[in-house]
C-alpha cells in the first residue's frame, strides 16, 4: 500500500466512519455483544429461508446492493455511506500489471 493510498484510508476513517459511528451509537446501534452476556441464550440469528446462497454481483451493482442492505436494516448512517466506500474502493484498486520484460540481472535457476 502507498502511502497516497493510506493517507485516503485514514482521511475517509476521520471524516466519514468516526462521525457515522457516533451517530449509529447515539441511536444506541449494536451489532455485535463488546462482552460476555450470560443472559443471553443464544447468539446464533437463523439466515432467511428465502435468500439465494450465492449471488453474483457486477462491480457497478455494489453500491446499489450495500445501500439496499443498509436501508433494510434500518441502518440509514450506513446506506449513507455506500456511495463513498465504493468510491474510495476504485481509488484503491490494484491494477493489474501486463507482462513485461524480464530483468537481463534476474538469475534463473532450474
Amino acid at each position: 500500500m502507498s502511502s497516497t493510498d493510506e493517507a485516503r484510508i485514514r482521511r475517509f476513517y476521520r471524516r466519514r466512519l468516526r462521525s457515522t459511528a457516533e451517530q449509529l451509537r447515539q441511536r444506541g446501534v449494536r451489532f455485535f455483544p463488546l462482552g460476555p452476556e450470560p443472559e443471553a441464550e443464544t447468539w446464533y440469528v437463523d439466515g432467511s429461508r428465502d435468500a439465494p446462497e450465492f449471488v453474483e454481483l457486477e462491480v457497478e451493482d455494489c453500491e446499489a446492493a450495500l445501500r439496499a442492505l443498509w436501508e433494510e436494516q434500518e441502518l440509514p448512517e450506513l446506506a449513507a455511506l455506500a456511495g463513498p466506500l465504493l468510491e474510495l474502493a476504485r481509488k484503491l484498486e490494484v491494477k493489474e500489471e501486463g507482462p513485461g520484460e524480464v530483468s537481463p540481472f534476474v538469475y534463473v535457476m532450474y
